[in-house]
């Protein structure tokens, strides 16, 4: 019995041994073939076979009596005979027990059956599901196939094991390249999306860069004085407002398609500077226009005005001729005086007309000064030719009188001159300031906007700025 032991210990210690074999090895070169696993096995049950051919892999016994019970039993029934008479004793007394067993199931299995007892007796095994055949025939087929041939079937699942590795990275090589596709997709949309509205932009500002053209014309005239040689160019700009309303009617269409169409927030800014800028345009020439319209006016006014006070100077210049005249009083020198005083006092006349003429023009203008002076120096010449004639009579003392008067006179005028302004027409450009103060500061407003939207366009455009 304890020869039976030690085999049993050294055959479960060679399997481990044999056994001993790394983890993780699927379809690699230390993989375990079947052949050795089935040399293993038949190993297995040639020791058992030596150990005891009643007992192999695989066999189910009912029950077993442990080798310590039968050596007890042995020992206590064993009578003073021979060992082979108690290796027979024992062989029947084992056969009995197996007879006595057998007899038990049986009455217990009809006694069941009589009175429906459920209890289950002590050598009930319980039955084991059944397999489906069909799958026990083919794991066998595969099995005797594994076994046939076994480098056959480790190179098998080896090539499965392939096929599978290979039918994954497709599969993520396809989902990897549909992805790819659709971002590709995206990303062109988005490219050709940009693309379009670059274009469409640049074509609204190229319409924008047509009108100013006639924009920054305008702007000129309205930023700076008014002069005559700028009465033409006003002209031929009103003349020319209505191709840059059109161009810039053009580059709002532009700019309302980007808006419309493109789903980048950034360009739809920028198509909203471009109309902004446009408006702005649009906007200034309409200021424009008003304070063109009101420069014209004053600019008529101031003309006029100008003209007045040239005549005044050359009344000045006779009147300062005929008191030198006089400085010798003889009688060609007095009537030459006289006719240059009469002369001076129809070019004021004259001068004073032109005045109202100005007026008429700009009302708002305040020429009450420049009147008074007029005035004043017509008085003057009044009393130089009184003065003039009381010398031809020799009547001293009333020439003098009027000489007093005449004097008087232009004490007052130069006064009156001293207030005077600087340029005649100053009234005129004063009430002209005060009239377009407000268009003129909406003007200048739109201006700054356009600047500001024509910066923003240029830097989204790329374009330098200036």
């Amino acid at each position: 019995m304890a020869r039976k032991e030690k085999g049993s210990t050294h055959l479960f210690k060679d399997m481990a041994t044999s056994l001993h074999i790394k983890k993780n090895t699927a379809g690699r070169s230390n993989e375990i073939s079947l052949s050795v696993l089935d040399g293993l096995k038949s190993q297995a049950d040639d020791r058992l076979g030596e150990a005891d051919q009643k007992v192999r892999l695989g066999d189910l016994s009912i029950f077993t009596v442990s080798p310590k019970k039968e050596k007890k039993a042995s020992f206590i029934d064993r009578p003073s005979s021979s060992s082979a008479d108690s290796s027979h004793q024992g062989a029947s007394r084992i056969a009995q027990e197996s007879k006595r067993a057998a007899k038990r199931k049986e009455e217990g299995k009809a006694s069941s059956g009589e009175k429906g007892d459920t209890t289950r007796p002590r050598s009930f095994v319980p039955e084991l599901p059944k397999r489906d055949a069909s799958a026990n025939t083919r794991k066998e087929r595969m099995r005797e196939r594994a076994l046939a041939d076994p480098d056959a079937e480790i190179k098998r699942r080896k090539r499965a094991r392939r096929i599978r590795r290979a039918i994954v990275a497709t599969l993520v090589s396809s989902v990897s390249v549909a992805a790819l596709a659709i971002g590709g997709l995206y990303v062109t949309r988005e490219y050709q999306e940009y693309t379009r509205s670059m274009g469409l932009l640049d074509k609204a500002f190229t319409e924008i860069s047509r009108a100013d053209e006639l924009v920054i014309e305008m702007d000129e005239i309205v930023t700076q004085e008014v002069t005559e040689a700028s009465r033409d160019e006003m002209a031929s700009v009103g003349q020319g407002m209505e191709d840059a309303e059109l161009h810039l009617k053009a580059a709002t269409a532009f700019a309302e398609e980007v808006t419309a169409d493109m789903a980048s927030q950034e360009s739809k800014d920028a198509a909203a500077k471009v109309v902004e800028s446009a408006d702005a345009r649009r906007a200034m020439m309409q200021h424009a226009e008003v304070l063109m319209k009101a420069d014209i006016e004053a600019l008529e006014a101031v003309s006029v005005a100008e003209e007045a006070w040239n005549v005044v100077e050359e009344a000045n210049g006779l009147m300062q001729e005929a008191a030198a005249l006089v400085s010798d009083t003889t009688v060609e020198n007095t009537r030459e005086s006289q006719a240059k005083s009469e002369q001076a006092t129809e070019l004021l006349e004259g001068a004073s007309a032109k005045l109202d003429e100005a007026s008429g023009l700009y009302p708002e203008a305040d020429f009450s000064v420049l009147r008074e002076y007029i005035a004043k120096r017509i008085e003057q010449n009044g009393f130089a030719v009184q003065s003039d004639q009381a010398i031809y009579v020799q009547d001293k003392a009333t020439a003098e009188s009027f000489n007093e008067e005449y004097n008087r006179a232009d004490t007052e005028a130069v006064d009156l001159a001293s207030r005077l302004p600087e340029k005649p027409a100053q009234p005129i450009l004063d009430a002209f300031q005060e009239n377009v103060e407000e268009e003129r500061a909406l003007y200048f407003e739109a201006r700054q906007r356009a600047a500001e939207s024509d910066a923003f366009i240029r830097e989204y455009l790329g374009e330098p700025i200036g």
